[in-house]
């Protein structure tokens, strides 16, 4: 780690950038924040709205930093204090639409998590506002987030310095700062940086080991209807359908790895629609399209997102390391970090990585157990690949 950290740069202006520069911000550490793009959460952060919820399967790790996540989020969220019109806790219904989706929720619903609850097919109609035909875990907390309003809450703050239009071509790590290369003349100097720019990490050669795939979804707009206005609530089957916002729901999202044009397809507009039978049936016909977004996320094979400081992958696979070396004597790359691949769920998890990664940098204790913060270490795939499982599963800084 660093000592007396003052300055930072980020790479990558949605959520992940986002809510890292504001948590290192937060702290009084000067950022500069810069994206490619002419605005800010322009790829994967850029739908109309995000649904917060989380995806549970059981008590595992995965749905415990799930969980984790959600919670964070939602408390944070209040804290911005965005208006309704930009955040809105309207709940959110997951159907036990087949016979494992019944076991799923059923199962979860035996861990009596607080404000989650199962209920009947006609309580779930009730809240809802439309009629449904199946049981469900209820989460009254849950909601709906318009991404761009929020990132830009986030970026207003004193201490942080947006640059759009601007790409960083490469870093150098200096022995006592951090060097960036913008437009292939610009240099921009800090005492760390962090990466957050998901599918395009792999292009710095500090990243060039990570493990991450690109995942297209497309999501689907539909203009409310006399049928569909009643919903109140997010309803989630093999997809999800949001309440009516602006008079605009949203429907989605398909998922694809074998596909990464951002041309919206008609294809996916009624894979989307054909989805609507198992959220609710009668909207199948009553929803008419009225346009779309796709984007690719960015995600990695265990779906753990990759979150602390890099290694130095090529000194790592030359030299010999002892499986129960100490983490600090591992050749780590002195001011460089990452906050990456949080696939379809980046608003419930960016969040809290962006404070975890706050507080390795600046040595507070960590805002989760350190076993479950040792999931997420960014350089996993490659310790396994030298066969160091055991400090995979480990978070630390030199």
């Amino acid at each position: 780690m660093r000592h007396h950290v003052e300055t930072a740069i980020v790479i990558g202006g949605g959520i992940a950038g986002c809510s890292t520069a504001y948590a290192l911000a937060q702290r009084g550490l000067k950022v500069t924040l810069f994206e490619h793009h002419p605005t800010i959460a322009a790829e994967a952060s850029g739908n109309a709205l995000a649904m917060l919820y989380p995806r549970l399967s059981g008590d595992n790790p995965l749905s415990q930093f799930s969980l984790a996540g959600f919670w964070y989020t939602l408390q944070w969220l209040e804290e911005l204090n965005l208006p309704q019109t930009d955040f809105n806790a309207c709940g959110l219904l997951q159907l036990g639409f087949n016979t494992r989706e019944s076991a799923r929720i059923e199962k979860v619903a035996q861990q009596n998590i607080v404000n989650v609850e199962h209920v009947s097919a006609h309580r779930a109609s009730e809240l809802a506002g439309i009629k449904l035909d199946d049981d469900a875990l209820y989460f009254a907390k849950a909601g709906w987030v318009k991404p761009t309003a929020l990132c830009n809450r986030l970026i207003a703050h004193q201490n942080i310095s947006t640059i759009t239009l601007s790409s960083v071509d490469y870093i150098l790590n200096h022995n006592e700062f951090i060097e960036v290369i913008v437009d292939a003349n610009q240099s921009f100097c800090a005492d760390i940086a962090v990466i957050c720019n998901g599918n395009d990490a792999h292009l710095f050669s500090q990243c060039s080991h990570i493990n991450t795939e690109a995942v297209r979804g497309q999501i689907t707009l539909c203009s409310a209807t006399n049928e569909s206005q009643p919903l109140k609530t997010i309803v989630c089957g093999e997809g999800y359908l949001s309440p009516a916002v602006e008079n605009m729901h949203s429907l989605g999202a398909t998922f694809s790895k074998e596909h990464t044009d951002l041309e919206v397809n008609q294809k996916d507009h009624d894979a989307n629609l054909a989805m609507l039978k198992t959220i609710a049936r009668p909207l199948q016909s009553a929803l008419l399209v009225n346009g779309g977004r796709a984007a690719l996320r960015c995600s990695t094979p265990d779906y753990y997102p990759l979150v602390g400081q890099l290694l130095d992958a090529t000194k790592l696979l030359t030299e010999s390391i002892r499986p129960n070396a100490p983490t600090h004597s591992l050749p780590w790359l002195n001011g460089m970090y990452m906050n990456v691949a949080h696939g379809s769920r980046g608003f419930t998890s960016a969040p809290l990585c962006a404070e975890l990664l706050a507080c390795l940098i600046c040595g507070e204790a960590l805002p989760m157990q350190e076993t479950l913060a040792g999931l997420l270490n960014p350089n996993r795939f490659l310790l396994r690949q030298k066969g160091l499982k055991k400090l995979s599963k480990q978070i630390a800084s030199s």
